[in-house]
Order: structure tokens, then sequence, then C-alpha cells
């Protein structure tokens, strides 16, 4: 009997009101628990999410290298050819001409997994870009937004925040393939050769 409400009484139908507010306010706290849970391990630097090609997560939950040498020579390959010629778009001619393949993560219902595939241009900047290839770890680069469209709200993941609004940073918390100060200096350089900018003066030529 305590589960049956008849709607026309004004006291079933505010304990009806109660009952579905107490509800949504349980949901929303158990929520903000979770993504409070989630920051502090992530503060920690033991938070576990897809990694980028090149690293794995070792038994003991570290974060190792990839025990697959063609994936990790390739990664200091493209690192490695930047500093040489001091442009994202040269590296992809470069691997182009010399007919190379580079390695993506790719997620299927077995979870992620290394693909070999031709170089293209976005694969050689994440490998550029990504500071985890300095021994950082890093969570929260990206951000949502909500926008309204024909009176209904749309949500967009993916979008880029400023380094000084990174939700974590921690240098140094794994083996890197480049050092800090080599990152730094990529991303001067992508800077000064993004024509488009009108912040950029230097170009890569």
């Amino acid at each position: 009997p305590d589960g049956v409400y008849d709607p026309r009484l004004v006291n079933d139908r505010l304990l009806l009101g109660l009952k579905g507010t107490m509800s949504e306010y349980e949901l929303s706290l158990l929520r903000q628990r979770g993504l409070a849970a989630r920051d502090s391990k992530a503060q920690r630097g033991e938070l576990k999410f897809a990694l980028p090609p090149g690293y794995c997560w070792g038994e003991a939950g570290q974060m190792e290298m990839d025990p697959d040498e063609r994936v990790c020579e390739a990664i200091r390959m493209v690192l490695r050819k930047f500093g040489e010629l001091g442009s994202a778009r040269q590296v992809l001619l470069w691997t182009v001409d010399n007919g190379l393949q580079l390695p993506v993560m790719r997620q299927g219902k077995l979870g992620a997994k290394i693909e070999w595939q031709a170089p293209a241009y976005h694969t050689v900047l994440d490998i550029l870009r990504h500071p985890v290839y300095a021994g950082a770890y890093v969570f929260g680069r990206t951000s949502q937004r909500t926008t309204i469209m024909a009176g209904r709200a749309r949500k967009s993941h993916g979008h880029h925040k400023p380094r000084s609004e990174w939700s974590v940073l921690i240098r140094g918390h794994h083996p890197c393939y480049i050092s800090w100060e080599e990152f730094e200096n990529h991303q001067k350089m992508l800077t000064e050769n993004a024509h488009m900018q009108k912040r950029a003066d230097r170009k890569s030529a």
C-alpha cells in the first residue's frame, strides 16, 4: 500500500513530488562524488585512460613505453625528423617519400589496438603536440561546450584548452621520448609555422 498513490489526492501528489526531488538529488550527488574521485585520482597521476601510440599501462598501473620496438622507433623518428626539418609538413612529406607507415590507436570491441597506416598530417601533429611523449602526465586538455541549435541543447567535445587551464600536468611522470625543453621548443616552432595565425612571426622557410 505504501507504493500506491492517487494523483487526485493532494497528499499523494506532494509525496510523489518529494520522492522525485530526492531521487534527482541523489543522482546528482552520486555523479558529483564520482567526478571528485576521478579528479582526485588524476591529481595523483593514477587515473588510467587511453594512451597514444608508444605507451601502455604496465601491470603495476604505471605508464610504460610500448614493448613493440617498431612502434617506439616510429615515434622517435617523427620527433627526431621534426627537430631536423623544423616543419610538420616536411616531416609528412619525408615519410611519404620514403614509403613509411605510422602507428595509430584504434578503439575496437576488444579494446584499443595499434594499427599501421599511411602517414597523415593530423597523425604527425598528434605526435608532436602530445605532452605525454615528454614524460608529462596530463588530464583535462579538452573541454565540452553546449550550444543552442533550433531550440535544443547541442554538446560538442574535444575543444582544446590553453595549457594554463589543463586540469592536471605532472612533469617527469614516466619515461620520455624527448625532454620537456625539447617539447616546448617544438610547440614554439609549430606556432611560428602557422601562416594563418596573426600572432605568428617567423616561418619554417
